[in-house]
């Protein structure tokens, strides 16, 4: 359907008839509008809630080790761990998450997005008993990498199962639920690592183990909430999804419900339809490759997921304490929570900012103050270690002039002032931009991608750290975000405002930077045109 005859059957949509919805066809569940969608019942609430409790887990546990990394000291033997043991220490939570999530987004299609969350609560508890009663290092990074497929699944199935119990008016506002749990765990996390845990003997085995009876009340919670509507259509309990669909939507009618359900199902066929057409696995790979309306999107969700994880902001999250001490703080915990809790607050702004301002613009935004930050973080850097021969020195730290440490973290800072809003959130919207019937099979290429560029960050931190000292570092970061800068500019399209239809059809031809302007000022146009009429 072009543009005009998408507006022209505008009014079509007041009427609300089944046969409207048949002549649009896989379009935007929006289309059919009910009394008061665009506000948050308790029910839509309470259900993203406890799904979002799963960003809770994953930011904990992703964070934690930050602050569990100053504590071990000699819990795994009578020296400290080396530089390569705790890279992999961190980086096997990683290596976990990126099979949790290619297993799980998989599996959620055949047994649930509900059960697979379950069961991402089960690796969870496993992975946190494996870890609070480990006493080599080998079984501490079993357990992490067996926490790791809680984490990846988590990444993947909360949002979904999210989307599909949200209204559509405030669906984006509602998946941003789960960006703020993974910040606030991580905030979290650095609370209780830090003033709590810090200074406590084996203080790192209570981090961990406090995972488990977070994970253990999310699913027993999860128990008892319907499946998303979505997945009960896709398997034929019509039943239950129109059940499900009346308490998100309590103010529609019958039909109203029925003609929700009918666009759900149409999502559902147009979603499963190249899978219909060509079984097998690797043709439609081979489709998704060769067609350019199906790579586009993808290649623009790699791009930002791969930026996300080389901007250095892991760094700042695995490695804080670490780094902080060697810099010369005397409280470095407390380093590691300013920024954390800035991450947290930047994330709520997001969720209420990324659709009246616009994806495209925060990114803009965001990406100058990131590499702005991390080039004047890098001088701080080779200033503060001019004397320790551009490496950090722990042993050393308080030597570094303290003009120069304040720099940095204040850099540090405004850094999360950009990352937040943009690669931190945004990013996980690029998914939006692919069309149903690769979507599922292009958000995974994308999120392997993610995962692997946080393997690479991860395990290799230190050992850049020491090759290139910290200043060569967070300059290398920040030609990472430079290019993600120029990518965004040239390729990444204004998707806010549009129908699902006119996304899809942006990357038609190119990267439709332009075209999606063109359609936006068309729908304000039109509101303009409205507006003046019914004045």
């Amino acid at each position: 359907m072009s543009f005009d005859s998408h507006l022209a059957s505008k009014e079509d949509k007041i009427n609300g008839s089944s046969e409207y919805v048949e002549k649009l066809g896989p379009l935007d569940e929006s289309l059919v509008e009910i009394a008061g969608e665009g506000k948050v019942n308790g029910y839509t609430f309470y259900l993203s809630l406890v799904a979002g409790a799963a960003g809770l887990l994953f930011g904990w546990d992703t964070a934690i080790v930050g602050s569990a990394l100053t504590n071990i000291g000699t819990s795994f033997g009578n020296k400290d761990l080396t530089s390569t043991q705790t890279e992999w220490a961190v980086a096997s939570l990683s290596v976990g998450a990126l099979f949790g999530a290619l297993i799980g987004g998989t599996y959620s299609d055949i047994v649930g997005r509900k059960r697979v969350l379950i069961v991402g609560d089960v690796f969870f508890v496993i992975g946190g008993v494996l870890i609070a009663a480990a006493y080599g290092l080998i079984q501490f990074i079993v357990g992490r990498v067996v926490m790791g497929f809680g984490v990846g699944i988590a990444a993947v199935i909360s949002a979904i199962y999210i989307g599909e119990v949200s209204p559509s008016k405030v669906r984006g506002r509602m998946v941003s639920i789960q960006s703020v749990c993974i910040t606030g765990g991580q905030f979290v996390a650095y609370i209780f690592g830090g003033p709590i845990l810090g200074n406590v003997n084996h203080g790192w085995r209570i981090m961990f183990a406090l995972s488990i009876p977070m994970a253990l009340a999310q699913g027993i919670a999860m128990h008892f909430l319907p499946e998303s509507p979505r997945f009960s259509v896709m398997v034929n309990r019509q039943d239950e999804a129109r059940a499900t669909l009346r308490k998100i939507y309590k103010n529609a009618t019958e039909q109203e419900i029925e003609l929700k359900l009918k666009v759900i199902q149409l999502s559902a066929d147009a979603s499963t339809s190249l899978k219909r057409q060509h079984p097998s696995l690797w043709v439609r790979l081979g489709i998704l490759l060769t067609t350019g309306r199906y790579l586009r999107p993808v290649i623009i969700a790699i791009i930002l997921f791969v930026v996300q994880q080389l901007s250095g902001q892991n760094t700042l999250m695995y490695y804080s304490g670490t780094l902080f001490k060697s810099a010369g703080f005397v409280y470095a915990p407390g380093a590691g929570l300013l920024i954390s809790g800035v991450n947290c607050l930047m994330s709520v702004v997001s969720m209420f900012s990324m659709d009246p301002v616009g994806r495209r613009k925060i990114f803009l935004i965001g990406s100058p103050i990131m590499i702005g930050a991390l080039v004047i973080a890098s001088v701080a850097f080779y200033k503060m270690t001019q004397s320790t021969n551009g490496q950090l020195v722990a042993a050393l730290a308080d030597t570094y002039p303290k003009q120069w440490v304040n720099l940095m973290l204040g850099m540090m800072v405004l850094f999360i002032v950009g990352y937040a809003p943009s690669f931190g959130t945004i990013a996980y919207t690029s998914i939006e931009l692919m069309p149903l019937e690769v979507r599922g099979m292009g958000s995974a290429i994308a999120i392997a991608f993610q995962w692997a560029g946080n393997i690479f960050i991860s395990a290799t931190y230190l050992t850049i750290m020491n090759g290139i000292g910290p200043a060569g570092s967070y300059g290398l970061y920040a030609g990472f975000c430079f290019l993600g800068f120029v990518a965004i500019y040239f390729m990444y399209p204004e998707p806010s405002g549009l129908s699902i239809e006119e996304t899809g059809s942006l990357f038609d031809e190119g990267f439709g930077v332009k075209k999606s302007e063109r359609l936006r000022k068309a729908h304000k146009a039109l509101r303009q045109d409205t507006e003046a009429r019914n004045f």
